[in-house]
């Protein structure tokens, strides 16, 4: 029989005073020790803090809770990527299709709809430049299990539409920093990680078997304020700017920004077990303390409650969340390797899979 194996430790931080901050989370004591003070106090982001000019940062990730934060933060790194890279940045719209036809009011608030889910998987508005790297919001090829969401690539090139040429042409030429394109593009080319599948390879050499071309596409009906909505873009988002449920199971190697803000009232409040969570999973991408920067975070005294009081009460590693989490993401690892039904048995290293499958 085959099998799946359950890791129940890591080695991601290699630094000593991170691992002691993340041990300290799950298991507060009080007093605060001197060092983890000291550490949480190094994290704070301060006014104009030069921190933020390091290459590490200017390079890295930035993680924030609510995709109304990611989508101002997408916009604002594209430009100063773009800028320091000295190419244009490319404004692309989506085109929405509405039955009853939408009043522009109305259309200008579906735009700027921040979370892609709930628009078909597609930004409203995407702020591309070349060397942008970006990810897949939705599988392009479900049955091979290859290019699956999430997958990233860069930005090599974008073919634009032929009513488009002219007016690229002429903001090139005269220098422009930014250009809004007024057609869909006809298609974006990525170079993909972990991707050799490519049919280009068979004719442009070994070089091109991870290239993949990204046309339009249309997405399923969804509702915006009683209309029904089509909206034809490109599946894509910025890859290194995140939420917190995009950065689960990351490593992040470079600097990574994170703005722990939550909202305290309303649909998206977020209690305070909830919001422990969040925070611990951000903290928990970086591999050093030096490459954390922390926008709005809670105090110490927020810490010393430690996890929610599930995970305290069942032991932090096999408490009903975490083996939720850690169900999850074995249960696609095994369908991804196997395609077969899983009986996870949580507490066990073996996780075997069901004989009763009819596959």
């Amino acid at each position: 029989p085959k099998y799946c194996f359950e890791f129940q430790s890591s080695n991601r931080f290699v630094c000593d005073r991170l691992r002691d901050l993340m041990n300290f989370m799950r298991a507060p004591t009080k007093p605060v020790p001197p060092g983890i003070s000291k550490s949480w106090e190094e994290l704070q982001l301060k006014p104009a803090d030069d921190r933020l000019r390091q290459p590490n940062f200017q390079e890295g990730h930035m993680i924030a809770i609510y995709w109304e934060t990611v989508a101002r933060w997408m916009m604002m790194r594209a430009k100063r990527d773009a800028a320091a890279r000295q190419t244009p940045l490319f404004l692309i719209q989506a085109a929405d299709d509405s039955v009853p036809p939408m009043a522009q009011d109305i259309a200008k608030k579906l735009m700027n709809k921040a979370q892609p889910k709930d628009t078909g998987s597609m930004h409203g508005m995407l702020a591309v430049h070349l060397g942008m790297r970006v990810r897949l919001l939705e599988a392009l090829d479900p049955k091979q299990m290859r290019l699956v969401k999430d997958s990233e690539g860069v930005i090599v090139h974008i073919v634009y539409h032929p009513e488009d040429e002219e007016l690229v042409s002429a903001a090139m030429a005269s220098g422009a920093q930014q250009i809004y394109l007024r057609h869909l593009p006809l298609g974006i080319w990525l170079r993909m990680e972990k991707y050799d599948q490519s049919p280009f390879g068979d004719i442009l050499g070994s070089h091109a078997t991870n290239l993949v071309f990204i046309e339009p596409r249309t997405s399923d009906q969804f509702l915006f304020r009683n209309h029904k909505v089509r909206r034809t873009a490109f599946p894509l988002s910025h890859a290194q700017v995140l939420t917190t449920t995009a950065c689960q199971g990351r490593t992040m190697r470079a600097g990574v920004v994170i703005d722990c803000g939550r909202h305290e009232t309303g649909e998206t409040r977020k209690d305070d077990g909830d919001w422990w969570l969040d925070v611990y999973v951000m903290l928990s991408r970086a591999t050093r303390l030096s490459d954390l920067l922390l926008l709005r975070a809670p105090s110490l005294d927020f810490l010393l409650q430690g996890p929610p009081k599930d995970l305290v009460g069942n032991g932090f590693s096999n408490s009903p969340t975490m083996v939720l989490w850690r169900t999850s993401l074995l249960t696609v690892v095994c369908l991804i390797r196997h395609r077969n039904d899983v009986r996870i048995e949580p507490g066990k290293r073996k996780i075997r899979r069901s004989r009763s499958s009819p596959h």
